[in-house]
This record gives structure tokens, C-alpha cells and sequence, in this order.
């Protein structure tokens, strides 16, 4: 792996999520070796205990009932306890001198050795034994106590308890006398140790096998998540290259799979743009070009007296019209880049929109003659007023209605309808005219698109007047809609905001 890639592996995101399931997994680790033990190992302990202390009333309820020292079946009873919970049980009578002087500890031993019923301790021991007999009950634990006898470790609960003695004397004949024993329960915690360690072993196994599971699936799941994402990048570097046609593969229903469809869309709208420029730069081109010709054809004439000098007026006139037509070609473009940019103010002004739409189309009435159309205003209220900027609303209604005339044959009608909707107003022109496709739909607001393009029509039009009717509505907040069906017509409805203090009649 050379250094630029291992590099990258260090700074990737497999790398991030298997370092944090590591470091995980590390810390799970020192407790299961350093914590856990001492914890699983305190409540063995802990159980031990409570067995001492069960035995503990088993002997005492023994003790009450009858005599120890001379009752071999309640010895047999407490020495199959005692094996049972795996306790060795000292019951340490009386101590009795010796001849030497020495000090002999008489004592029932039970769950363990018989061998030796008498004990053979330490001075220290025997001492340890006078303390707790002197103590009387003291319950109290104690860890290795005894290692002349046990080489393991060995917990032991030591206490004294009040019992009473019988002696023989003649025949049937006993006395009876208090006496005070020493009860030792001594249990090996060996099997502890040897229960904590094979627990560990068990749960280092079983941890160690999940462990290696788990760093598998974080690997596949690191992968099912890097792979779209180079996948992108990948993509990405080759949109900067101008190639479009490459699209991420999806194979999941995740959030990555959300990711990856918005990014094929993303570059299927950049393909569309990436030809819309295409478009818009060989239709302006083409729309510069085309009165430039004309312009240069009909000078270059004049200059080589083609042209005869009488007809110079004539063909200056188309030269004039020809420049006219760049110089509005120009000043739509740059009006729209404006508005586009926010660089174009509005001026807005209250003013009755019904009374502008009235005058404005006055200037129609030639056109709608020449082709028998009918004109038709559907106000729902005699005067509705509108804050908006009054030119801009000139140039969009007149842009609709110059639209509705050009594309409705002879016979047909055209209706401009203002009312009031949710508290604005709501204007619109509709036409029965020869309609529009879905496709032109989708693109009858954009620069230089023609929606008559296939029918031949409209071949002085430049496609920039719908994109910017839409800019000027939508710098006034508001929006517009078109509604189109081929054979049927065309509506377009759009909303302004209502001036203050209007009383109104709201169209249901």
C-alpha cells in the first residue's frame, strides 16, 4: 500500500468506525479482566456466606434440642449438611490440660476429615479459638485462618455458643453442666476461583466470537455506506468533466439510498441545464445572428451600390426595425438577469388592477378583430386594487394577452379574470386556443423556449417574455400556473398582493 493510500485509509470512514468498535471493544475487555472478576468473585463470596450462615441455624437448632457430644444421629445429620454445602464444620468443647501441661481442644469434626477428631493447632491458633470462646457469639468472617490445616484459601465463620454438657456417673446415672463451644464453619473458596475463571474463559470466548461478527458486519456496514459515496465522488469529478450519463447504483432503501437517488436527480437536472445552456447560447446566438445579417447584408449592398439610392429609405427602415429588434432582445435579457439576481427593484405603487387591464388591451383590439377573436373581462368586483409594480404588471398582462392572441385560431375567445382567493388577488387569461403538450409545460418558463416550436408559429419570438412574466410575479412573493390541454386551450393564473384596506367579495 503506498503512502498516499494508506493516507487515506487512516482519514476514511472504515477507518473511523472500526477504531470506535475497537476502542469499544478494548474497554469491554478491561472490565471483563479487571472488573468483572473481582465483582462475579464478591458475590460467590457473598453466597458463601449466606451458607455459613444457614448452617449457622441449622446448628444452633440442633444444639437446643439435644445433646452433640453423645447423639450420633444428629451428627450424622449435620455432617450430611455439611457435605452437601461443602463446609467443614469444628464444634471445639471445652479445653483439657494434660499431664505435660499441654492443652488439648476436644472437638466434633463433621464434612470433612474424621480421621482426627482432636485438634492439633498453633499457639496461635488456639489462642484465635479462646478469643472467639470467651467472645461468646461473635459471627464474625475470617479469611485464612487456618493454614496449618487448609493450603487453599478457606472462609470461616467463628462464633461461641453457650451447650450443656453431659457426664456420666453411675449406671443410667448424668450430670449436666453449661458449657461453652466454639462453632468454626470453614468453607474453600477454591471452586470459586475456579468457577471465576471458567465464567472468564466462557466470556472471553463468547465475546471474542461476537466481537469478530460484529467487526464484520461494521466492515460491511462501512462498506455498504463508502461504496456510494465513492460512487459520488467518483461521478462528481466526472460532471466536472462535462459527462452527465454516469449514475449512482442503488441497492439499499436507507438514508444512503435517499442520498444517492437525490444525487442521480441532481445530475439528471444538471444534464438538463447543461443543455438548456447548450440551448440558450445557440438560440441567442442564432437570434443576434439572424438581424445581424440582415443588418450587414443590407449595408454591404448600399455600400456596393446594389442598392440603387431611391430605394435606400426602404431598406433603412428594415435596418432600423432589425436593430430595434436587438436592442430589445438585449434589454429583455439584461432585465431578466436582473430580476433573476434581485439587482431589479420594484416600484410598487396602489393602483386598480381591473382599470389597467381595461387600457391595456385596448391596444388589441386590431389584432383581435383581424382574426374574429372575442375578448372577454370577468371582474367579480367592479374595482380591485393591488400593491404591485404597475409597469412590470403592464408588461405581464400584455405578454399574456399578446400570447393568448398569437396562439387561438379565428373564432375562438379570450378571457381575463380577476377575483379575490385566500385574501389576493387572482388574475387570470385563458384562451381556447390550440393548447400546449406536457412537456412544453414543464418548460414554458424558461429562457428561449418556444411552445410553438413544432407547429412553425411565432417565428419572430425570442422565448424570453413567459420567463419574465414568471420573474416579476415571483419578485412580488407571489406565483404563477399554467394549465394547458392541445386542442383545448390555455390558462395562466397568478396571484398579487391586495392593497390595504380594500373591502372585498372573496370568489367561493
Amino acid at each position: 500500500m503506498s503512502l498516499e493510500k494508506t493516507h487515506k485509509w487512516f482519514f476514511s470512514m472504515r477507518f473511523k468506525l472500526l477504531s470506535v468498535y475497537l476502542i469499544i471493544v478494548m474497554m469491554i475487555f478491561v472490565f471483563i479482566l479487571g472488573i468483572f472478576p473481582r465483582i462475579f468473585q464478591s458475590y460467590m463470596i457473598e453466597r458463601s456466606e449466606e451458607d455459613l450462615l444457614t448452617t449457622k441455624q441449622i446448628i444452633q437448632e440442633t444444639l437446643e434440642t439435644g445433646d452433640l457430644t453423645s447423639d450420633a444421629y444428629m451428627r450424622d445429620k449435620l455432617d450430611a449438611v455439611a457435605r452437601a454445602k461443602g463446609i467443614e464444620i469444628w464444634i471445639c468443647l471445652e479445653p483439657e490440660s494434660k499431664l505435660d501441661g499441654s492443652i488439648m481442644i476436644p472437638t466434633i469434626r463433621l464434612g470433612g476429615s474424621r480421621d482426627s477428631q482432636d485438634l492439633q493447632l498453633t499457639s496461635q491458633s488456639s489462642a484465635f479459638i479462646e478469643t472467639i470462646r470467651s467472645g461468646r457469639d461473635d459471627e464474625s468472617m475470617y479469611m485464612d485462618q487456618f493454614p496449618e490445616y487448609y493450603s487453599q484459601k478457606t472462609l470461616t465463620l467463628a462464633y461461641s455458643t453457650p451447650y450443656i454438657e453431659r457426664q456420666p456417673l453411675m449406671g443410667n446415672m448424668y450430670m449436666t453442666q453449661d458449657a461453652v463451644a466454639v462453632v468454626l464453619l470453614n468453607i474453600s473458596l477454591e471452586g470459586i476461583s475456579q468457577s471465576v475463571q471458567t465464567t472468564m474463559f466462557i466470556i472471553l470466548i463468547t465475546f471474542t466470537l461476537i466481537s469478530i461478527v460484529v467487526a464484520i458486519m461494521i466492515l460491511s456496514l462501512a462498506n455498504s455506506i463508502v461504496t456510494p459515496v465513492n460512487q459520488m465522488r467518483e461521478i462528481a469529478a466526472a460532471i466536472t468533466q462535462g459527462d452527465f450519463s454516469q449514475k449512482v447504483e442503488i441497492h439499499s432503501r436507507d438514508e444512503i439510498a435517499d442520498l444517492a437517488q437525490t444525487f442521480n436527480l441532481m445530475a439528471t437536472e444538471l444534464q438538463e441545464v447543461e443543455a438548456t445552456q447548450q440551448a440558450f447560447i445557440a438560440n441567442i446566438s442564432h437570434d443576434f445572428r439572424s438581424p445581424l445579417t440582415s443588418i450587414r447584408g443590407f449595408v454591404q449592398a448600399m455600400l456596393d451600390d446594389v442598392i440603387p439610392p431611391d430605394q435606400y429609405d426602404k431598406y433603412l427602415q428594415i435596418v432600423f426595425n432589425e436593430t430595434n429588434r436587438l436592442s430589445k432582445l438585449a434589454n429583455d435579457l439584461l432585465l431578466l438577469t436582473r430580476m433573476e439576481s434581485g439587482q431589479d427593484e420594484l416600484h410598487v405603487s396602489r393602483f386598480d388592477i381591473n382599470e389597467m387591464i381595461l387600457k391595456l388591451t385596448l391596444g388589441f383590439e386590431q389584432r383581435a378583430e383581424e382574426k374574429k377573436l372575442q375578448i372577454e373581462f370577468k371582474f367579480l368586483q367592479e374595482k380591485l386594487y393591488v400593491n404591485a409594480d404597475m409597469d412590470k404588471l403592464q408588461r405581464v398582462i400584455y405578454n399574456l394577452v399578446d400570447n393568448a392572441i398569437k396562439f387561438t385560431g379565428e373564432g375562438d375567445s379570450i378571457t381575463v379574470e380577476t377575483s379575490i382567493v385566500n385574501k389576493k388577488a387572482f388574475i387570470a387569461v385563458a384562451d381556447t386556443g390550440i393548447g400546449m403538450d406536457e412537456e412544453s409545460m414543464r418548460h414554458i418558463f424558461e429562457r428561449f423556449h418556444k411552445g410553438d416550436k413544432s407547429r412553425g408559429l411565432n417565428k419572430t419570438g425570442m422565448g424570453l417574455g413567459l420567463a419574465i412574466v414568471k420573474q416579476i410575479i415571483v419578485n412580488h412573493g407571489e406565483g404563477i400556473q399554467v394549465y394547458s390541454k392541445e386542442g383545448e386551450g390555455t390558462r395562466f393564473e397568478f396571484t398579487l398582493p391586495l392593497a390595504n384596506q380594500v373591502s372585498f367579495v372573496e370568489k367561493k
